[in-house]
């Protein structure tokens, strides 16, 4: 057996606070449309005997959905959050048969795995699987038995992936009742930024949060219902997360996935993300985007060209904000912002492909770059 393992770091600095290891509501309220109780198992894994090392990126993805099942499911949603584990099929069954016990068919149990996935080629066939470990133990979980697990449990299912391949998992994930989220398409790596002990995250992740918490209401929920479904949620993380591609089942389902608060919690990052089409001409490439920020914030742009095994974020092309506050190039003051990036052709290398990425600096001491934005460009006809 061989395994076919993708890569998964851009070097990045990130800073997470963590969330507390469970979250348990004290009284359960139902989803707004449709009745039943919300329950959430969001699993983050980093540590591994055979695989590439991931710290702290699983971790802190676990924790960014920690908050977000807290915040956009009804008050009193019940969330599990569990770290570099389970390291084993038997130990993650045992998990899920846990957190989901008491669901009933009008319920809605949500899964987040945050790891490793790979192609195990057998026989002459490749088929996709997800790495279980806590550092000790370690063991390939298919999809065809993880599917197996969530059928004993009723009511309706919301997968959600953040690994390589995620989309060869989750095809296996269909029926009524099932609504699922991939990273990337079945060929596709998924990519983490990771610096440091406690740094980094998942690009796909962050863009979930971003899109929740960093996005005007008509954007996200367009039809002011106050809820948002799959489909407005796929629109919009497809405008601001083009890292890889981004996969939702059922595409156009619009009943209500996530609740949409009047007043969401406050975010550092920057907001209103609008990138229009860009415009190509026989030597340059020109990119227009707008934004808003509600404090003063260093901005840098990067542009990255696709090689032949992925985006070369070690080939980046630095472009910082024009704009100025004091002394200090590419420091932006408060307000809504609109901006041209343009570049030769030139830079894009031979398969014409780039990846712009929206840099701020954070951090006391501005020493921290965190990716806001990511629009891919392709300057071929």
């Amino acid at each position: 057996m061989r395994r076919t393992v993708c890569a998964l770091f851009a070097a990045a600095l990130f800073f997470l606070g963590l969330f507390p290891a469970a979250q348990t509501g004290a009284e359960e309220k139902p989803l707004p449309e449709g009745g039943g109780i919300c329950r959430c198992l969001a699993a983050g894994m980093d540590r591994f005997m055979t695989e590439t090392g991931t710290a702290p990126c699983s971790a802190n993805n676990a924790a960014i959905m920690t908050a977000l099942f807290s915040d956009f499911l009804p008050e009193g949603t019940r969330v599990t959050r569990r770290v570099n584990g389970p390291g084993s099929r038997e130990e993650m069954h045992g998990l899920i048969r846990e957190v989901f016990r008491d669901a009933g068919e009008a319920d809605t149990s949500f899964l987040y795995i945050s790891t490793h996935g790979v192609l195990l080629e057998e026989g002459g066939t490749t088929r996709p699987a997800l790495v279980l470990s806590d550092g000790l133990r370690e063991e390939t979980l298919s999809p065809e038995e993880l599917k197996a697990w969530m059928d004993e449990i009723p009511g309706k299912k919301v997968l959600i992936l953040d690994c390589c391949h995620a989309e060869a998992v989750t095809k296996a994930f269909t029926g009524p009742e099932w609504r699922t989220l991939a990273s990337c398409r079945a060929e596709e790596d998924s990519y983490f930024w990771a610096a440091g002990e406690d740094t980094g995250a998942g690009y796909f992740t962050v863009a979930l949060e971003n899109a929740l918490r960093a996005s005007p209401a008509e954007r996200l929920d367009p039809d002011g219902s106050g809820s948002v479904s799959l489909k407005e949620l796929a629109g919009r993380i497809r405008e601001i997360y083009q890292v890889s591609t981004a996969v939702f089942s059922p595409e156009g389902e619009e009943t209500p996935l996530l609740t949409l608060p009047e007043k969401r919690k406050g975010s550092e990052r920057l907001q209103d993300f609008v990138f229009e089409t860009p415009e190509i001409t026989e030597t340059e490439l020109t990119m227009k985007f707008r934004f808003r920020t509600d404090a003063a914030v260093k901005l840098e742009y990067r542009l990255i060209p696709m090689g032949r095994n992925g985006w070369e974020f070690d080939r980046a092309l630095k472009i910082t904000d024009r704009e100025r506050t004091g002394q200090v190039r590419g420091m932006l003051s408060p307000g809504t912002k609109e901006r041209t990036v343009r570049v030769s052709r030139q830079r894009l290398g031979d398969t014409g492909k780039a990846l712009l990425q929206v840099i701020s600096w954070r951090g006391l001491y501005g020493q921290i770059p965190v990716p806001e934005a990511t629009f891919a460009v392709n300057s071929n006809p």
